[in-house]
């Protein structure tokens, strides 16, 4: 069951602590703080998910979880406007979320060697990646949960304010809270309440709907914020959210509720985040490569993608992938482990070919004579691109064969409508190429090469 979907944002109301005077008081944090935060996370959601049944009629399934998330963070320039000024670089010391979906339990933690992360903020929500390699799926929304430090920086007043005073954020902030992709209505509205002694209370309403992953999506958020003016940074929150997900190409549906509490205040360690070369590292733009997905499979075969394919259903027999951009639906993929061959051998060309056309019978018109791709090391990749029709639905099916060495071999199918051939490019060919038995690699971004 994917994290992200439980924790997403849209309404806040803001606590500070605050020195007894009555002028206004600013409340923000400044952007070139070099301090070093200590951040503790705790996440819970209950609800319901919804899939559809055999008869595709939606089936509504108990679920629950629970997030325990700490780290230390320091906040960095941003590389952009809105909310790319928004950007961290963070030392995960735990990140774990135990998952119950109908008595079906799912745990992700995340690996020590991926510990050391790089927040971006980005209008769809803070962007994630790892400097020590490639994230999974699974361990990519571990990290992103709604209210982190980061994501709560965006609710405070950009002008000194005092209690009664109301303000609005600006109209990138609901979008970036609810982390949808595209929206349709956004409102948020925080009010600075009252002042109590040290502490003034602020209130704050939002919802936001629109749609992520081409599914709509209605989100509600209510809490509160404690900033502190003497230290001049957030040092708690607790918030309560709501969601609304329709069933989507690529994910469940959702009806849940979810409430995270944070504490955060000036850590005495400063940690991995306080070195000069981690700090060099996080401030540059993450290449296409770190932001590449890492998929390990339980027959020892793995992939690298990117973000927009999806994995939508695994089996013991296959791995199913889905291609969207902006939304729209655009190929499949399904990874699958074949009988291995003989060391240094693989299944022929003959009989691959053969074993298409037997797949496909009647919906098959075309077969292409098929090419083996150089891959640069050892292994073997060969590809055939079949046409046909199911119904009146003009199909493209491309066929990949893998074999390493040793004998070990997979196939790749991706399917696409022929409409939609063009956008699909060479989006097939890319995710044949990271094809792997063993382990998936990607690059470290860490000077030396990989995290310590």
């Amino acid at each position: 069951m994917p994290c992200r979907s439980l924790f997403l944002s849209a309404a806040f109301a803001v606590m500070a602590t605050l020195p007894a005077f009555a002028d206004k008081l600013t409340i923000e944090e400044p952007v070139d703080d070099d301090r070093v935060f200590g951040v503790g996370l705790r996440l819970d959601v209950h609800g319901q998910a919804q899939t559809r049944g055999e008869d595709n009629k939606p089936q509504a399934l108990p679920m629950t979880a629970s997030a325990a998330i700490s780290y230390r963070e320091r906040r960095l320039l941003g590389l952009g406007s809105r909310a790319e000024t928004l950007r961290a670089v963070r030392e995960y010391e735990q990140a774990q979320v135990d998952i119950d979906v109908a008595d079906e339990k799912t745990a992700v933690r995340l690996p020590d060697a991926l510990k050391l992360v790089v927040a971006q903020g980005r209008v769809s929500g803070a962007e994630i990646v790892s400097l020590g390699g490639a994230l999974s799926a699974q361990e990519l929304e571990l990290l992103s949960p709604p209210c982190d430090s980061l994501t709560l920086t965006a609710l405070l007043p950009i002008a000194p304010v005092e209690p009664g005073d109301t303000w609005t954020p600006a109209t990138w902030v609901g979008q970036y809270l609810a982390r949808l992709e595209a929206t349709t209505k956004s409102e948020v509205s925080c009010k600075f309440e009252r002042l109590e002694g040290t502490v003034a209370l602020n209130e704050s309403l939002a919802t936001v709907s629109g749609a992520v992953q081409g599914t709509p999506s209605n989100v509600g958020i209510a809490g509160t914020i404690d900033f502190d003016t003497k230290e001049r940074c957030i040092t708690a929150a607790d918030v309560q959210q709501t969601e609304k997900r329709a069933i989507g190409a690529v994910s469940v549906g959702l009806d849940v509720a979810a409430r995270t509490r944070m504490l955060r205040k000036p850590a005495q360690v400063p940690g991995r985040v306080g070195e000069a070369t981690v700090v060099q590292a996080a401030l540059q733009t993450a290449p296409a490569t770190a932001l590449a997905l890492r998929f390990e499979s339980p027959w020892n075969i793995s992939l690298l993608h990117p973000r927009n394919w999806h994995l939508f259903q695994q089996t013991e027999q296959v791995a199913i992938f889905r291609l969207l951009d902006d939304g729209l639906f655009i190929a499949q993929a399904n990874l699958s482990p074949i009988p291995a061959a003989a060391a240094g051998g693989h299944t022929s060309e003959t009989v691959f070919q053969n074993d298409i056309r037997q797949s496909l019978g009647d919906k098959l018109r075309t077969l292409s004579t098929g090419e083996t791709i150089p891959t640069g090391d050892r292994r073997y990749l060969y590809r055939v691109v079949a046409e046909g029709a199911i119904g009146e639905r003009q199909i493209t099916w491309i066929y990949y064969l893998c074999a390493d060495p040793t004998g070990r071999q997979a196939s790749l199918l991706v399917a696409v409508d022929a409409a939609l051939r063009d956008k699909l490019g060479d989006r097939d060919k890319e995710l044949a190429l990271s094809l792997r038995f063993g382990s998936a690699k990607a690059a470290a971004v860490l000077p030396g090469g990989r995290p310590r």
